[in-house]
């Protein structure tokens, strides 16, 4: 297993977006811009923001927006995501900053938000929190986007997290669990099958968050979110098959990792990763910094597919 040290790269200008920033990923139509999200701005705001962060010049341009958004995802229209905010999906404009569909609405639940998700082969696999992180009333869901239908994956999560999907089976983090899980998917049915447990960190501090496929498609790197006043962030490579660790990045000076992204900065393929506050006291100088190490990769992974605008329309 190989250490990487990770580096402060990016600490957004404000309290609000350092507060918990998620989701980085660059965008497929714009290949020097990080797309990410600011879930919410404080612990008692329920306001957040789509953020454009030019991974050259690192100027940021953010987009707020009228309620807390979990994911974003690419569509098929130009300058046009889709966002998961509140309970319901949206199509967000970038040029002209503005949400350009009615909302579609995916549970009327209000002891849940809409967080981690990704667009996939005829859709978008997306899931849940409870915003108090007690209750298993979140779901995993999969809106099928040729009929526009939602179903129901996993109906008894606390907090959706990371997600990815392997050869048409499922890498799942259900953070409060704190395993990384596999799942065998059946797609036509929307069911998923019996879970094996690929790692657990029941006995330690960490929450697993946010993954990203690492290149190969063989393993996932996993970012974990430590409430505790640790020295250091953590996050790892873990492969799919037996849950053996593979690398290591550590963040010096920010502990609450939430999020990784595989990206070719420089001329070399490296690790991006978003760091949150979230209520930590003190606060330490770095968190809510996104960091940025080396890698032993020499290609990127395969971008998510672009998701059908018109199933929201």
């Amino acid at each position: 297993m190989a250490v990487y040290q990770a580096e402060p790269f990016y600490l957004p200008e404000t309290d609000a977006l350092r507060f918990l920033p998620e989701c980085p990923r660059v965008l497929r139509s714009r290949p020097d811009t990080l797309g990410w999200v600011a879930i919410q701005e404080s612990a008692e705001s329920d306001r957040g923001s789509l953020n454009l962060l030019n991974l050259r010049t690192l100027a940021n341009d953010s987009h707020p927006l009228p309620g807390r958004p979990g994911f974003f995802a690419e569509t098929n229209r130009e300058d046009v995501l889709v966002v998961g905010m509140e309970r319901s999906l949206v199509l967000y404009d970038m040029r002209q900053r503005r949400i350009a569909s009615e909302p579609f609405v995916v549970t009327e639940d209000e002891r849940v938000i809409i967080n981690d998700g990704l667009s996939v082969e005829g859709g978008l696999l997306f899931g849940t929190k409870h915003t108090t992180f007690k209750e298993r009333i979140a779901c995993m869901y999969f809106l099928e986007a040729a009929s526009g239908r939602v179903h129901t994956l996993h109906a008894a999560q606390i907090c959706a997290n990371g997600k990815f999907l392997h050869d048409g089976d499922l890498v799942d983090i259900d953070s409060f669990n704190k395993t990384l899980d596999f799942y065998p998917v059946d797609m036509a049915a929307h069911r998923l099958g019996e879970r094996r447990i690929i790692a657990d960190f029941r006995e330690t501090q960490l929450f697993p968050d946010g993954l990203r496929p690492a290149p190969g498609l063989g393993s996932v790197v996993v970012a974990f979110y430590n409430p505790e006043a640790a020295p250091e962030g953590v996050a790892r490579e873990f492969a799919i098959s037996d849950g053996a660790v593979r690398n290591e990045w550590r963040l010096a000076g920010s502990p609450r990792v939430t999020c990784p992204e595989v990206l070719r900065l420089d001329g070399r393929v490296r690790l991006l990763f978003t760091t949150a506050v979230e209520g930590m006291n003190p606060l330490m100088p770095n968190a809510g910094a996104m960091y940025i190490g080396d890698s032993p990769y020499t290609e990127v992974p395969p971008a998510p597919p672009l998701f059908e605008a018109s199933a929201l329309d």
